[in-house]
């Protein structure tokens, strides 16, 4: 489509989603479409507005008496799932530094581009409303506020970078899903994150969320990371989902070769 938006058709099988502190649940079937616009820019600090509206055939887990036959092998249901969603993304910033010369002793020694330091707040507003036959519903309103930034270059030796997030998530709910997999449940949130250079290009992180209302953990995932300028290793393990991950950061080694973007570019020449 034009402008930026894209119309996909989706279909998946036995697809497991975490959904808070309701755990994994699998989403049985889904078959349908997704209209996502690009993101709309709405000043030149940052703020943005995008939105997505969906249709699909949902086969799923679900705990309505009323819905689930009295003789059953299992709590799978089919409902017809309709959704429209807006999101407003506003931040404030407070603070910029400098980055340092991009070369590869200051800027560009562990980064493929320099860091550049901030602080900033932020806000970042969801509306969210979806439609199910047989005419159950579920809308919610989600306002997140906090603060975000980095601290430090990352080029020299020790600690000169981190990097810290907190938010405070308050939702606004009416009705409720018939399925559990999209259940809303987690309304009032603290999720905070933060990454610390150790030595070198190592840095070490944690991002936390928990639900205010009951203490129970949303997420915990550490990671630790080896960056250098062209590449980098990151290794994820989040406790609470019970998953773990590497991952392999590749920043064009500007070499000679096929033009092709999915594997190098050609590097410049000078006239």
């Amino acid at each position: 489509m034009g402008a930026g938006f894209a119309l996909n058709g989706e279909y998946s099988y036995r697809n497991r989603l975490f959904n808070g502190t309701l755990g994994y649940r699998t989403i049985w079937s889904s078959l349908g479409t997704v209209l996502t616009s690009p993101k709309i820019a709405l000043n030149d600090q940052g703020a943005t507005f995008s939105f997505q509206t969906s249709y699909q055939s949902v086969t799923a887990d679900s705990d309505r008496p009323e819905l689930l036959k009295l003789n059953r092998l299992n709590n799978r249901v089919s409902l017809d799932r309709y959704e429209a969603l807006g999101t407003l993304i506003y931040p404030v910033l407070l603070w910029r530094g400098e980055g340092l010369p991009a070369t590869a002793t200051e800027g560009l020694r562990y980064t493929p581009k320099p860091v550049i330091p901030f602080v900033q707040l932020a806000l970042i507003t969801r509306g969210v409303t979806t439609k199910y036959s047989q005419n159950y519903s579920q809308s919610y309103l989600s306002t997140s506020v906090g603060v975000q930034g980095q601290l430090g270059h990352f080029s020299k030796d020790f600690l000169d970078y981190t990097g810290f997030s907190l938010f405070y998530t308050q939702v606004i709910l009416d009705g409720q899903s018939p399925f559990l997999f999209d259940r809303l449940v987690d309304q009032r949130v603290l999720s905070m994150g933060l990454v610390q250079q150790i030595y070198g290009g190592f840095r070490a992180g944690i991002e936390s969320a928990v639900n205010l209302d009951n203490g129970l953990s949303l997420n915990n995932e550490l990671t630790l990371e080896y960056s250098r300028r062209s590449y980098g290793v990151i290794l994820r393990i989040n406790p609470v989902r019970r998953i773990g991950s590497i991952n392999l950061r590749i920043s064009d080694f500007n070499w000679i070769g096929t033009p092709d973007p999915y594997f190098g570019s050609t590097p410049k020449t000078e006239n």
